[in-house]
């Protein structure tokens, strides 16, 4: 990696900019892009911003214009548009083994092969209700801070669903609260969507259907803001599920629409899944 007053000097140049062109004086941006040494997050900050360019961009071209090897886990997780993908992924899988053999200290890969452990899981064993210590390590660890950095709210989110039904609320809760100050960084991930509509369908499973409903009303319209046909199409099904577990036996016709609206989509894993789950943990049990 770059130092980071060599990048300065080569954003600088790239953007044809003289030294005597910043807020700082010229010795001092001078002397930055000759030391080896790190700068002060004040100082940075005031460069980049006289250069109108961001952190993230920054170490992109501090670290020879890519992400930092944690960073590409992380985001090669979230380009995923479904759990079924990524628990099918082995290749993606396998690499994160080898990261965590090689680096076991690494905590947010470590969480992301935590995941698609849990997935594997939920989607060989077609249920919620597995064992996975690592996970409870994981909130163990996060409970005990006063904040969580947006990784650490996005690894919640996917990890919540496993735990008993009072921890999952307190789970919830939690995500809510620190998710609030995040709704607008990196919203190309759409967190804020997939987080609604997975803790709607986690409480359907749960027979909390108010709960339920409250939470798949809200991943409605992001569905449609983001236009995320997949995830709204799986918003519907579950609401008529849930219309259906309420005594709307003609509810039924709705949920099928969904699964052939998945086929029409050419996504006839999606298609099996929601098939699977209305066969297996719905039909014919109405509550009401």
């Amino acid at each position: 990696m770059k130092t980071v007053g060599g990048t300065i000097k080569e954003i600088r140049k790239m953007k044809n900019m003289r030294q005597d062109q910043f807020s700082l004086s010229q010795p001092a941006i001078s002397s930055i892009e000759s030391s080896e040494r790190n700068v002060t997050i004040d100082t940075l900050t005031s460069i980049l911003l006289d250069f109108d360019l961001s952190l993230r961009e920054f170490e992109f071209i501090r670290n020879d214009y890519q992400f930092s090897e944690s960073d590409k886990i992380f985001f090669d997780f979230t380009s995923h548009k479904n759990s079924i993908e990524i628990a099918k992924n082995r290749e993606m899988i396998d690499k994160l083994g080898e990261y965590i053999e090689k680096y076991p200290s690494n905590f947010i890969p470590y969480c992301i092969h935590v995941i698609t452990d849990v997935y594997s899981k939920i989607s060989s064993n077609d249920t919620y209700d597995i064992d996975s210590p690592e996970s409870v390590f994981i909130w163990e660890k996060l409970e005990k801070r006063k904040t969580w950095t947006y990784q650490e709210v996005f690894i919640m989110s996917k990890l919540f669903f496993i735990f008993p039904l009072d921890k999952g609320f307190e789970i919830v809760e939690r995500i809510e609260r620190e998710m609030k100050k995040y709704i607008n960084f990196y919203k190309d991930v759409h967190f804020d969507l997939t987080f609604y509509a997975n803790t709607g369908k986690f409480y359907t499973h749960k027979n909390q259907l108010d709960l339920a409903k409250k939470y798949l009303v809200r991943a409605l319209p992001l569905s449609e803001m983001y236009d995320k046909v997949v995830v709204e199409n799986d918003v519907y099904a579950y609401l008529s599920i849930i219309n259906y577990l309420e005594g709307n036996i003609e509810a039924e016709a709705e949920i099928l629409d969904c699964v052939n609206r998945f086929h029409a989509m050419r996504k006839p894993a999606l298609a099996e899944d929601l098939e699977n789950d209305w066969n297996t943990f719905f039909k014919g049990k109405v509550l009401i």
